[in-house]
């Protein structure tokens, strides 16, 4: 497909695209929406492959007549929404100017750039199985081992029994459920609630929100009986051929196949489909091409430091740590800031200045990276991925989290325990253009803040993580070999390291030992 075609398909699709035959029953609507990131290049353009993939698959069926249920499908791709992650916050999109949530819509597939719907016959044939009328969702479950930060320590005491999806590999709501739910996630909404103002895992957390404000019938109210839960739907995989042993073991017919899963990656983050553009937009990149500005303090010079020696620092030979003491048999930077025990804005922002000053002409050096003394690394793995990036342009990496983001004044933000990616060029922006309002604001959401207002995105990383390993869902962390991980607590750090981290671009996390419970069918998997 040429730059032409996309740019043409691009606009005629922004509204709708609408795939139903003439003859199709107009009552019977399906709206598959593509939620498509508007940046970085390479995600724009896995969405026009998926939107292809799609429109070949559908014209293959109407030639044949084989059409499941005589649908009408629409696909929408949802673009240049700043909240287009959350789920959440870009429903008020879908039932606002766009008017594309109809009353005899009965069918919603929710993609993301990186998902791959595998058979679009398959998938329509699986909905003409199921119920419209009821308010449900349907997607690959997922579990927590343990009570998780990242979400917001829902269900603490029983964090195991909560399902919620993998995002990656596609969604399907119910026109009902989806229409309650614009409703509830309208401006001018009051009758629904949220557990924080932050958005961390967008799965999680539309899960969560349809549990605590939804129920199939009001009378129930707070009883269990009447809760949405995630139904596990067989049909949508984590991966390409994958199946739940759980389900082989117990189900006396076959299950069926995989409709839709998530899109395999490079290391890199980049999928197959773009290998070609991939390649020609390549910036070979070494860990000598990064500065690595790590944060500490003097309580932590003998207790953190030297697990970091023993762990990534040898792969990173432009490191610095910056403290607010100088030890000078580490040796460690002062910044001249006085530690305080939360923020740190003024503190980051000196380490910026006294890291580009460090730099100075040094030719080679084209990222910055802030990193703080708990964080470990895989320094191969982020050299890969820089590789596919342009250091001479404004770039933000990072794993993205969310403010507000349901209102005007909400912003991304690159969350620092992952560390925070900067061009080198964009830290000088940084240190020119941008100011803590106090000296222990939160240094990662003001640059996030100050970055958005500047009109530079916040581009997420999939492998970066703000947390520890045992607090992502296994299948998660199975899909792309990690970068980063956060946090020493209740944990070995070399050995999550040498099991996670340790070894080459590619390799480290997919024979490591998972941990974790096994699959099982929940009560609300989904029947076939």
């Amino acid at each position: 497909m040429t730059v032409e075609s996309h740019v043409v398909l691009w606009f005629l699709c922004f509204i709708s695209c609408g795939l139903g035959s003439p003859e199709g029953d107009p009552s019977r609507e399906v709206l598959l929406v593509i939620a498509c990131p508007p940046y970085p290049r390479h995600a724009q353009a896995e969405c026009f492959s998926l939107l292809e993939n799609i429109q070949v698959q559908h014209l293959q069926m109407e030639q044949a007549g084989t059409v499941p249920g005589d649908y009408v499908l629409n696909v929408h791709v949802m673009h240049e929404l700043f909240n287009y992650w959350t789920v959440l916050d870009a429903l008020p999109h879908l039932g606002g100017q766009t008017r594309l949530i109809k009353a005899h819509t009965e069918w919603i597939i929710w993609c993301q750039y990186n998902t791959h719907v595998a058979s679009l016959r398959d998938l329509l044939e699986q909905l003409r199985r199921q119920n419209p009328a009821e308010l449900a969702y349907y997607g690959h479950a997922l579990y927590d081992t343990e009570a998780t930060i990242v979400h917001h320590f829902a269900h603490y005491k029983n964090p195991q029994w909560f399902p919620y999806p993998m995002l990656r590999a596609g969604i399907i709501f119910t026109g009902v459920l989806l229409r309650r739910l614009v409703e509830l996630t309208a401006p001018n909404a009051h009758n629904s609630s949220r557990p924080s103002e932050f958005s961390i895992d967008a799965s999680h957390e539309l899960a969560r929100f349809i549990f605590d404000n939804l129920s199939q019938d009001p009378r129930h109210g707070a009883a269990m009986s009447g809760k949405i839960i995630l139904k596990n739907a067989a049909y949508i995989c984590p991966t390409a051929g994958a199946r739940k042993s759980s389900e082989i073991v117990t189900r006396v017919a076959p299950p069926p196949p995989c409709a839709m899963h998530a899109a395999s990656e490079e290391p890199s983050g980049w999928l197959p489909s773009t290998l070609g553009h991939r390649k020609e937009r390549c910036f070979h990149t070494t860990g000598s091409h990064i500065y690595f500005a790590i944060k500490t303090c003097a309580k932590f010079h003998k207790e953190r430091i030297p697990i970091v020696e023993r762990t990534w620092a040898g792969d990173a030979r432009n490191r610095r740590y910056y403290s607010d003491v100088a030890d000078v048999s580490i040796p460690t930077i002062s910044t001249g800031i006085p530690n305080v025990q939360t923020g740190h804005c003024a503190k980051t922002m000196a380490i910026l200045q006294l890291s580009l000053k460090d730099i100075g002409q040094q030719m080679d050096i084209r990222w910055l990276m802030l990193v703080d003394d708990d964080t470990l690394l895989s320094v191969p793995r982020l050299s890969e991925l820089l590789s596919y990036h342009d250091h001479r342009e404004l770039m933000y990496l990072g794993q993205r989290y969310g403010y507000r983001l349901h209102a005007p004044d909400g912003f991304n933000y690159h969350t620092g325990g992952a560390g925070i990616l900067l061009s080198l060029p964009l830290v000088r922006l940084v240190v020119e253009r941008c100011s803590c309002p106090s000296d222990n604001a939160p240094d990662d959401m003001i640059l996030g803040y100050c970055l958005q207002a500047l009109g530079v995105a916040a581009v997420p990383v999939a492998g970066m993580h703000q947390a520890r390993p045992q607090d992502y869902a296994c299948e998660l962390l199975q899909l792309q070999p990690p970068v980063s991980f956060h946090k020493f607590w209740n944990m070995e750090p070399e050995q999550t390291y040498r099991q996670w981290l340790h070894g080459g671009s590619s390799g480290g996390n997919r024979s490591a030992p998972l941990g974790v419970a096994k699959p099982r069918l929940h009560p609300n998997d989904a029947a076939q």
